[in-house]
C-alpha cells in the first residue's frame, strides 16, 4: 500500500512546490512598487520575501498591510539593501546634467511613474496643473520645469486644504486626544501613522506613492547598528540621546492609547501604531517637513518631498553650494497655497529644488534627514570637550573668566577644516594657567601665547585629543571606508556611517596638521627650569667630548694657580 501510494506522495510535493512559487512570486511582484500598499523599505526583495512567507501572507492588499507592518517592525532587522529600488522608469527623462541634490546614488527614490501617479492623484484634488516632469540627473531621480519661468513666478502651487499643519491633527477625531500636549513633529508623525495605517481607505493614499515610509536616520537603526557603525563619531551620543527621547515620549503616547479608547470605530488601525513606525513617520516629518516662514508654521506639503534641498554657499567654503538661483516655499495669502518661486529665470527641463537658509554637515544631515553629501562637505566637524577642574588652584579666578566670556568650565568647541578656534586656544590656555601674574597676560580678543611653555602644553593636549578622536573610529583609516563605500553587500546605514567617517576624519587629519604648525617653531621642551632645548643632552656630551684634549692643560694651570 506504502509503495502505491508513493506516486501520489510525489505528486503532493510537486504540487505543493508550485505553489510556493507562485506565492513567492506574488510576494515579489507586490515589493516592487514604491507605494503606501506595498510597504517597500530600501531592504533586499528577498528579504521581503522571506517575511511574507513567514507570516504566511502572499497577499499584497494594503488594507492587510498594518498587520505585516505591527509584527515585523516592532524591532528594526539588521539588513538594509544597499542600492536604491526604482522601479520602471518609462515616463521619466533622463538629461545629461548633475543635480544640485548631491544625495548618495544608493538610497531609495521613487520612479517616475510613481511621481506621475502623485502628481495626477493631487490635480484630480483640485491642485494646479504641474508645470514640472520627473527626471534623471546622473544617479539622481528629480523634477525638472516643463516650461520657463520668470523671477517671482508661481513655479509650484499647493493648496493649503491640500496641506497637512498642526491645525489639522488637532481637529482629527482619532488624533485629536493624543496629539494634546505634544509637539507639532510628533503631532504629524502622528497623521503619518494613521492615513498609512488606513492604507488604500485613506484619502491620502496616492500621496504615499511619494511620500517615503521612513528614512535612514540613526533613530530608525537598530541599537547594534548605531553602536557598530558609529562608534568614534559624536553621532553615536546625539542618535541615542534621540532615540531614548523618542521611547520617553512614545511611553506616554502607548499609555494614552491603552487607556482610552482612542481609535473608536477605527480600532483595526491600532496594530500600525507601534514605537519603530513612531519612530519611522518622525523621521520623515524631519527630513520632508516644510516651515512656512510667512505664517511661523510647519507643515507636510504634497510633492515637495520630490524636491531636493540645495545648500546654500558655505562660510567654509563660499564657492561651494548652490550654482543657480534660490528657490523657496512659503505659503501665498493671496493664492491661498503654498508656493514655490525663484529670484531669477528657471528655463524648461531646469532642476527644481528648494534651496536651504544655512548649510549643513554631514552629521546634521544623517541625523535629520538620512543622508550625507557623496563629495566633500567644507561643513563637516568635529567636536572636542574641554573642561577647568574644580581642584585648581585658581578655579574661581578662571571661573570668573568663563563666566564673563559666556563660557562654561565643561566646554565643548566645533573643529572645521583648516583652523583652529582662537576661543578654544584661549580656553585651555587660561586651564593649563598656575600663576595669578599669567592671568594677566592672557588675551580672549587676540591669539597671544601666555608664555612658550604654556602654548607647548596647550598644543600637545590638542594633538592627543586629535589622536584619540582617530583611534576611536570602527575602520582605522580612509581607505577601508571607502572599500565599504565600493562594496555592493554594504548596507544603506554602512556606506552612511562610512561616508560621515571619511568626512570627520578628514577635519582630525587637517586639525593634527593646524596643531603641528603651531607646534613646529617650538624648539623645546617644559622642565622644572622652564623651557629647555630638546637636544640639550646631546649636546652636553658633545661638549664634554670636546673637552676631553684641554683636560691636561686644565689641571696643569689648576697646580700653577695653586703653587
Amino acid at each position: 500500500a506504502m509503495v502505491s501510494r508513493a506516486p501520489l506522495i510525489a505528486r503532493a510535493h510537486v504540487l505543493w512546490a508550485l505553489v510556493c512559487l507562485i506565492s513567492s512570486s506574488k510576494c515579489v511582484s507586490a515589493t516592487v512598487q514604491y507605494t503606501a500598499g506595498s510597504k517597500v523599505r530600501a531592504s533586499p526583495i528577498g528579504m521581503h520575501l522571506r517575511r511574507r512567507q513567514l507570516r504566511g501572507c502572499t497577499s499584497s492588499s494594503p488594507r492587510n498591510e498594518p498587520q505585516i507592518f505591527s509584527a515585523l517592525r516592532v524591532r528594526r532587522r539588521p539588513e538594509h539593501s544597499s542600492r536604491g529600488l526604482l522601479v520602471s522608469n518609462a515616463a521619466v527623462a533622463s538629461l545629461d546634467q548633475k543635480s544640485v541634490a548631491k544625495i548618495p546614488d544608493f538610497l531609495p527614490q521613487p520612479g517616475g511613474e510613481a511621481v506621475e501617479e502623485a502628481i495626477k492623484f493631487f490635480e484630480s484634488k483640485g491642485m494646479t496643473p504641474m508645470n514640472f516632469k520627473p527626471a534623471k540627473l546622473g544617479e539622481t531621480m528629480s523634477v525638472v520645469s516643463t516650461v520657463d519661468f520668470k523671477a517671482g513666478d508661481a513655479i509650484m502651487s499647493v493648496p493649503s486644504s491640500l496641506c497637512v499643519t498642526r491645525k489639522d491633527v488637532d481637529e482629527d477625531p482619532v488624533l485629536g486626544m493624543l496629539s494634546e500636549g505634544q509637539d507639532t513633529i510628533t503631532a504629524l508623525a502622528l497623521w503619518i501613522m494613521k492615513e498609512r495605517a488606513l492604507g488604500t481607505e485613506s484619502q491620502w493614499y496616492g500621496w504615499f506613492k511619494t511620500l517615503p515610509l521612513f528614512t535612514y536616520s540613526p533613530i530608525t537603526w537598530t541599537e547594534e547598528e548605531r553602536e557598530t557603525l558609529l562608534k568614534g563619531s559624536f553621532v553615536l551620543a546625539e542618535a541615542n540621546q534621540r532615540v531614548k527621547a523618542l521611547e520617553s515620549r512614545w511611553m506616554v503616547l502607548a499609555k494614552q492609547i491603552n487607556d482610552n479608547d482612542i481609535f473608536g470605530a477605527f480600532d483595526d488601525i491600532r496594530a500600525g501604531f507601534n514605537f519603530q513606525a513612531f519612530c519611522d513617520a518622525f523621521s520623515v516629518v524631519l527630513a520632508y517637513s516644510v516651515s512656512l516662514d510667512s505664517i511661523k508654521q510647519l507643515a507636510l506639503v504634497p510633492l515637495t518631498e520630490l524636491l531636493p534641498k540645495a545648500a546654500p554657499p558655505s562660510a567654509n567654503s563660499p564657492s561651494n553650494g548652490n550654482p543657480g538661483n534660490t528657490m523657496t516655499l512659503d505659503y501665498d495669502r493671496d493664492r491661498d497655497a503654498v508656493v514655490l518661486t525663484s529670484t531669477g529665470e528657471v528655463k524648461k527641463g531646469d532642476e527644481l529644488y528648494v534651496s536651504e537658509p544655512v548649510a549643513m554637515s554631514n552629521a546634521e544631515l544623517l541625523l535629520q534627514r538620512g543622508h550625507v553629501r557623496n563629495e566633500e562637505n567644507p561643513d563637516d566637524f568635529i567636536i572636542v570637550n574641554t573642561q577647568v577642574v574644580m581642584a585648581d588652584n585658581l578655579y574661581t579666578a578662571k571661573k570668573q573668566i568663563l563666566d564673563a566670556y559666556g563660557l562654561s568650565e565643561n566646554q565643548k568647541f566645533l573643529i572645521y577644516r583648516n583652523r583652529l578656534p582662537l576661543e578654544m586656544l584661549s580656553y585651555l590656555r587660561l586651564s593649563r594657567l598656575q600663576s595669578t601674574d599669567d592671568l594677566l597676560k592672557l588675551n580672549f580678543e587676540n591669539d597671544a601665547p601666555v608664555s612658550e611653555m604654556n602654548e607647548y602644553e596647550v598644543l600637545q593636549l590638542l594633538l592627543t585629543e586629535a589622536r584619540m578622536i582617530s583611534a576611536g573610529y570602527r575602520t582605522p583609516d580612509t581607505d577601508s571606508d571607502r572599500f565599504v563605500m565600493r562594496s555592493f553587500d554594504s548596507s544603506v546605514p554602512e556606506k552612511l556611517a562610512a561616508q560621515l567617517r571619511i568626512g570627520e576624519k578628514q577635519v582630525v587629519s587637517s586639525f593634527m596638521d593646524a596643531v603641528r604648525t603651531r607646534l613646529a617653531p617650538i624648539r623645546g621642551i617644559p622642565t622644572k627650569k622652564g623651557m629647555e632645548n630638546q637636544n640639550q643632552e646631546i649636546l652636553d656630551m658633545f661638549e664634554t667630548m670636546e673637552n676631553i684634549p684641554k683636560a691636561p692643560g686644565k689641571f696643569v694651570k689648576s697646580v700653577a694657580d695653586w703653587w
